[in-house]
């Protein structure tokens, strides 16, 4: 039985793939062969400067990529490779690098036929390991505390036959502290096994949720660069009022917002100039205020609902606290 430890670097995080590495062994770990391969990605780099994301920092320029061999020359070899008899199959996060290749095999400029292959996750692997040695939450501890330093330091990251050695360093480490076979751990692991194809067919019927997280994802953090916005105008606000908070002129007009209130500016700045206008102190916290501004009836039930103890003021929505200030 031979083992192969693979991984793989993409010009834009999700497709588009510029770096197969692997490491194929023996059962005692030792190394019949390290190939690190270059593809041209046949399209920009997007690595750095994304939304929501890491940047990723590649070993080699992107120019070095652009002069080897696109993915459809590099395919065969791959699909060689990991259909081998007599061949167990390791990664980490490998459903990312089953992904990268179904969707370059997908790719409109190539139209490869996906294959099919049983690969194991040792990212999966990890919380067996850690029931023993809890300090092991992550590869990464792992690999610090596990491998030599001057292996270790020989090593570069993002560089995918590294990555791929890495994981082998690591996973060998495994088997050797909790004295188990390959098989022990599989066995130990089934949740581990995952086969390629039937994965990306579980992939694809997930992916409306996946879209609709997206969406939830980025709608999230467009709210609340919009709240950190308004939270700036607020506090100007309250910052100026902090004075009045001792004057017994102001005992029963203190008014704090809620957050979706600060999310909505074109609002919140006429609601501050009513605050001006007519008396009230604007005040940063629920507790101890009189009026809880909120942006309407379903914002004033949200909260009504999730305060933890009672409000002693009044909830009030943007508009009833318009309206109160014209019949002033």
């Amino acid at each position: 039985m031979r083992y192969l430890f693979f991984d793989i670097e993409c010009a834009d995080g999700n497709k588009a793939i510029c770096e197969f590495g692997f490491v194929l062994c023996d059962e005692q770990f030792r190394i019949i062969k390290k190939t690190n391969t270059l593809i041209n990605p046949e399209c920009k780099f997007n690595l750095t400067g994304r939304t929501g994301q890491k940047d990723l920092i590649l070993t080699y320029p992107y120019e070095e990529y652009y002069k080897h061999p696109a993915f459809d020359d590099a395919y065969d070899n791959i699909k060689f490779l990991m259909t081998q008899p007599d061949l167990l199959i390791f990664g980490h996060g490998v459903e990312n690098d089953i992904r990268f290749i179904i969707k370059d095999c997908n790719r409109p400029i190539y139209k490869l036929k996906p294959f099919d292959y049983v690969v194991y996750d040792i990212q999966k692997m990890l919380p067996e390991f850690s029931r023993k040695n809890s300090k092991f939450t992550s590869l990464e501890k792992a690999f610090l505390e596990l491998v030599p330093e001057h292996i270790r330091n020989e090593l570069k990251d993002h560089r995918a036959v590294d990555d791929a050695y890495k994981t082998m360093l690591v996973f060998a480490a495994m088997l050797k502290d909790l004295e188990f076979s390959v098989n022990d751990m599989i066995e130990a692991c089934p949740k581990s096994k995952i086969m390629a194809l039937e994965y990306w067919e579980r992939y694809k019927a997930d992916e409306p949720l996946r879209k609709e997280r997206r969406k939830a994802r980025e709608q999230g953090r467009k709210n609340k660069a919009k709240r950190d916005e308004g939270q700036v105008l607020w506090g100007e606000l309250y910052r100026k009022h902090e004075p009045l908070l001792e004057d017994a002129n102001s005992i029963g007009k203190f008014v704090t917002v809620s957050g979706e209130m600060k999310e909505n500016h074109e609002e919140l700045k006429n609601l501050i100039r009513l605050i001006e206008e007519n008396g009230f102190v604007a005040y940063d916290r629920i507790n101890g205020s009189d009026f809880l501004v909120v942006l309407d009836e379903k914002n004033k039930e949200q909260l009504a609902n999730g305060l933890r103890y009672p409000y002693a003021g009044k909830i009030i929505t943007y508009q009833e606290f318009v309206d109160m200030c014209e019949k002033k």
